[in-house]
Parts: structure tokens; sequence; C-alpha cells
């Protein structure tokens, strides 16, 4: 009965964290599973740079703007800038999950231990009291299954760990591939104009140099003429 009561009492505290849990994501965000994302002084990348956050940093969104897609966001320090809203998530980081279904994982293995040498006490002292040992049995065995469950989501967990980082490496590449296809496309309209400007130069002047050339051919005529 002790043990059930302290069961009891486990899950009862799961259901209050899990509410708390709830509650603040409703009204924080996290920065997704990146190594580090820039926090800038406004809307785009010419903005400087305030901050790095690390993956799973907590953070309050004040504003967001549709057409920049950037979110104006305060860190805990009360430091605020501006970070690119598909950063944010409203869960906290996998890997940061996968901590804390490890921390319950723990306890589960220890109260499994604590139920098994309750259990061996209880076939050793009272070899008749079945109905106790039937408890403890299924106590066991429900805690058993909390924990493969746990187990499973553990494993899942980290596939969807590995998977985002693949997916991010993707994404760095995607956005270093526009970053330069950018600074090519500005090279290329700046040697375009110069292009142009150079050419315009160059007829001027050979207009010019044709109208000096042209001219001194009259009067080299006028000249031959005069001295006829």
């Amino acid at each position: 009965m002790i043990y059930q009561k302290h069961l009891l009492k486990i899950f009862f505290l799961s259901l209050i964290l899990s509410s708390t849990a709830t509650q603040l994501a409703a009204e924080t965000r996290y920065i997704t599973d990146q190594f580090e994302v820039t926090m800038r002084s406004g809307t785009s990348t010419s903005n400087s740079i305030i901050s790095m956050l690390d993956s799973g940093t907590a953070v309050t969104v004040i504003e967001e703007d549709v057409a920049t897609r950037y979110s104006l966001v305060e860190t805990d320090n009360g430091k605020q800038g501006y970070v690119l809203s598909r950063f944010l998530v409203a869960l906290p980081a996998a890997r940061d999950r996968l901590a804390r279904l490890q921390v319950k994982s723990d306890e589960l293995q220890n109260t499994i231990g604590e139920l098994r040498k309750e259990l061996a006490n209880h076939r050793d002292i009272k070899q008749n009291d079945d109905q106790q040992i039937s408890s403890l049995q299924g106590n066991l065995d429900k805690t058993e299954k909390a924990l493969a469950e746990l187990k499973q989501a553990t494993s899942d967990t980290v596939s969807v760990i590995n998977q985002n980082k693949d997916l991010q490496t993707r994404i760095s590449q995607l956005v270093e591939e526009k970053e330069r296809l950018s600074e090519e496309n500005t090279r290329y309209k700046d040697s375009t104009a110069m292009d142009w400007f150079i050419r315009g130069a160059a007829v001027s002047l050979i207009a010019f140099l044709l109208g000096i050339i042209v001219t001194r051919i009259r009067w080299k005529k006028q000249d031959s003429w005069g001295s006829y």
C-alpha cells in the first residue's frame, strides 16, 4: 500500500509538470535545432548581430513581421532583437526533450529497483500474502510497460534529432548558395552598368576625335584650294 501511494504521487506529479510545460509553451518560443541562431538589430541580414542564441534557448516573442519573416524577441536577460521566425518553435529543442525523457527513464529505473526489492522482501517475509505480492507485481508490470514506452519515445526523439541535423545542414547550404548567388547578381549588375558607361564614354570619345579629324581635313582642303 505504501508503494501504491508512492506511485500515485509520482503519477500526479507528472501530470502537474506536463500541465505547467503546456502553459509555458503557449507563451514562450524556443530556438530550433540549429547550432546557433543570429539575433540582429533589425529585420535584415545587413543589420548588425546583437547576440548568438544557442539551440533550445527560450525567448519571448513580442511581435512578428510577416513581410520580412522576422520576429522581435526578448531573452531571459532582457536583451531584445530580431530572429528569423522559421527558427522559432513552440516546443523545446529535441535534445532538451531527450534529456528530460532520460531523467524520467532513470526515475522509473529506480522505482523498478525499489519495487523489486520490496517484492523480494514480501516473498521472504510473507509467503502467504499472495494479494500483496499480486498488487506489487501489477505495479511492477505497469512500471516496466511505462519504461518500455519511454524507451521507444527516446529512440524516436534520437531519430528526430538526426533528421533535424541533416535538414539544418541542407538549409545552411541553401542559405549560403542563395547569398552567393545574390552577391554574384549584384556584381553582375555593377559590371553591366560599368560596361555601358565605358561604351558610352568610348562612343563619345570616338565622335569627338572624328569631329577633330574631319575639321582638320576640311582646313587642309581649304588651304590647298587657296594655294592655287
